[in-house]
């Protein structure tokens, strides 16, 4: 995929908010794309203004290269690398996600960006089952993945249930943001935010009404500086785990 405006901004957005920079992995080599055109060019120029002021939009592109290594180094990042499952864009860093990774890589990164590789990944769980032994203690994975809008793009398309349910509940991961974000110029300004099924015991709900066109699921979350106890273990659904204690309790089940 590529890094438009309305990416770029929540990118920026996190890093600056968590002060977040060191080694840096992009899954998939990501393109660089920038302002586009009405309100989400003027709102990106807003964001780079406010987050850094220092940097203009041309210092964040490679004038040699139509890739985002030059935009990860200028927020701050040292080291950028890049992982794909072939060379074909030459990535720095050949693995198949759908394979444990190696050692060697293990907490090897302070942030890794999935910019819209994980859904083309069948064995899914594996995948964000390298991401975590991939990044160091305290790290933090930054995704964009496509959740409504995009059928046929990739095998999946993720929700806001995959972060709560298994980034948060099952490995204990703090949330830092998930939010449904229209990935159209005109809907810029449009991001909604759901419920949290580990607070609410239901399934997430939407907190507004999602425009037209496809949505990209935009979220942060950190790694726990000691991995939680049972952490490898199934992952299932909040309201259905709550409908299972409710049965198996005599008392409730009487109600």
């Amino acid at each position: 995929m590529a890094i438009p405006d309305t990416l770029a901004m929540r990118i920026m957005n996190v890093v600056c908010d968590n002060d977040l920079g060191g080694d840096f992995l992009m899954l998939g080599r990501q393109r660089w794309m920038g302002s586009r055109r009405k309100r989400s060019a003027a709102m990106f120029a807003a964001t780079l203004e406010e987050r850094f002021p220092d940097l203009s939009e041309e210092d964040l592109a490679n004038p040699n290269d139509e890739y985002s290594e030059t935009f990860f180094h200028k927020i701050g990042f040292e080291n950028v690398d890049s992982m794909d499952v072939s060379d074909f864009e030459n990535a720095t860093i050949v693995q198949d996600l759908a394979d444990w990774v190696p050692k060697k890589l293990h907490k090897k990164f302070d942030v890794i960006y999935d910019g819209g590789t994980c859904e083309h990944v069948f064995d899914l769980p594996t995948a964000f089952r390298n991401i975590d032994r991939m990044l160091k203690p305290g790290g933090v994975m930054i995704g964009h993945s496509p959740c409504n809008g995009w059928i046929n793009h990739g095998f999946y398309q993720i929700t806001p249930e995959m972060v709560y349910g298994f980034w948060e509940k099952t490995l204990g991961y703090e949330v830092l943001e998930c939010v449904l974000q229209p990935i159209l110029p005109v809907y810029a300004n449009r991001a909604v935010t759901t419920t949290n099924p580990n607070e609410t015991g239901s399934r997430p709900r939407l907190k507004g009404k999602l425009p037209d066109g496809p949505i990209i699921l935009s979220y942060a979350v950190r790694k726990p500086m000691k991995s939680v106890r049972g952490g490898s273990r199934k992952v299932y659904q909040s309201d259905y785990q709550n409908r299972w204690s409710e049965s198996a309790d005599p008392d409730v089940a009487a109600q």
